[in-house]
Parts: C-alpha cells; structure tokens; sequence
C-alpha cells in the first residue's frame, strides 16, 4: 500500500479551514503516552481526497462569501465528490489491513523512531472528521444564503450527514473486534509510558461523540442568533438536526466514552 507522509492540515494544523465552532472537535494527532506529538503518515488513497475536499470547501465558501453563487456551486459539487471518494478509500483499508499482531499495540522505547502509520482506525477518523467539518460548515452558511446557493448547500450538508451514518455502518460491519491481548497490551503501553499507543476503533470512535455535539450545538446557535436566515434555510437547519441526535445515540451505543485514566 502506497503512503504518503501528511500532517492532513484538517485534522492537525491549528486554525485550520472552518470557524472556531468545530475548533473543540479536531481530531488528535495520535494517540501517546507521556506527553509526545506523534505525526502520522496517512495512506495517500484517504489523504490526497481528504486534502482535495478541504481545498473546494476553502473555494466554494469563499466564493458565496463574495456572491459568485454559480462557482460556489460548482466547488460545492466537487466537495460531495471528493468527500465521497474519501470514505470509499477509508473503507478499502478498513476491510484490506490485517489487525495488528498483540505486541505490536506499543511501541517500546522512550518515543518514535521513524514513521508512525496511520492504523485504519486514523484513517476512518480522518474522513469522519472531514465529513464533520464539511457538515458544520454547511450549517453555519445557510445564514444569508437563499436559492441555487442553499440549495447547493443543503445537498452538501444531507449528503455529509447520509455518507457518516453510511460510514458508521461500514465501521460496525467491518472493523475487526479487539481481542483481549490487544487491549491488554495498549493498556500496558499507556501504564509504561513507553511509547505511542497504535489507536482501534475502540477508541477514536468515542471522539465523533463530540463532533455531533458541535453540529448540534451550530445548528442551534444558527437557528437563535442568524441574522439573515430565511426560512427555507431553518428547514434545513430543523430537517437536519434529528439525523444528527439519531448519529450521536448509536455511536454512544457502539462505543461508550472510554473511562478517563488515573
């Protein structure tokens, strides 16, 4: 599998594209023990879309910001396309990557010493991610957008919320168990401090948790203090939000908050 070392600005840069409502939502940049920054290296089947959606959603809310509505439209068609093709890539390596050995659930040593992949579970949290910020950017430009814009908009932000929820079940169906070995060896890992800990789907999917809560929480704030919000515009927001709540009850379901360590 080809790699490609990327730092996926969406996930890791700070002050990255969108407002500071999704500021509290970012993904980390890995999971490690004693305090170290652990860049990782994305396979370039999920980064190159990722990086690809991240620059037409930059474009296309530029452009309704400058009223060049047929553009806006167009950039917001290559965002559904490429936030599309992001998962299907996610989703290859999910069914295609072997589970680690056991052992291989820490890395021994006082921190990394070369490359740190992007286990399957990282990359899926990547494009969750994306589909996240995509969503609450959506929202947060319904305000003051009306015809061919909002209605671009509003198929973004459904199709954001349908391929998660499809993303969702990919993961549920596909996403190998965490043997007991495994979960014995990550939690030695973070007793010992000895190195980053390789992240499962155990626990990154915890995290979309949050991201719900800020779409939630954007829609809300949206409906109560727009100052331009047309009414096609709050049916969108209202049509929205329960397909949200519904997303975050079966991820807090299939994956419980993971207990905070002593």
């Amino acid at each position: 599998m080809r790699l490609v070392k990327t730092t996926l600005p969406l996930l890791l840069a700070a002050g990255a594209l969108m407002a500071p409502a999704t500021a509290s939502a970012r993904a980390p940049e890995a999971s490690a023990s004693g305090g170290d920054v652990v860049v990782l290296t994305y396979p370039s089947l999920v980064s190159t879309r990722v990086k690809r959606t991240e620059r037409a959603l930059e474009r296309a809310t530029k452009q309704l910001e400058s009223d060049r509505t047929a553009k806006a439209v167009r950039s917001l068609k290559v965002v559904r396309r490429q936030m599309s093709s992001a998962w299907r890539g996610a989703r290859y390596i999910i069914r295609t990557t072997p589970p680690p050995p056991a052992e291989e659930a820490r890395v021994s040593g006082d921190g990394p010493t070369g490359p740190s992949y992007a286990s399957p579970a990282d990359s899926a949290f990547a494009v969750l991610t994306l589909q996240h910020d995509v969503a609450a950017a959506m929202v947060q430009l319904v305000d003051g957008s009306r015809g061919r814009a909002l209605s671009a908009l509003s198929t973004t932000l459904y199709l954001a919320l349908d391929r998660r929820d499809g993303a969702i079940q990919d993961i549920r169906a596909l996403a190998p168990p965490v043997s007991p070995d495994a979960e014995d060896a990550r939690a030695r890992a973070r007793a010992s401090g000895g190195g980053p800990v390789v992240a499962g789907f155990d626990t990154v999917m915890p995290n979309v948790a949050g991201q719900l809560d800020d779409e939630l929480q954007a829609i809300d704030g949206t409906r109560t203090d727009a100052e331009d919000l047309s009414a096609g515009g709050r049916r969108v927001l209202t049509k929205a939000e329960p397909q949200v709540l519904r997303t975050r009850q079966t991820v807090n379901a299939s994956w419980p908050p993971v207990p905070a360590e002593d």
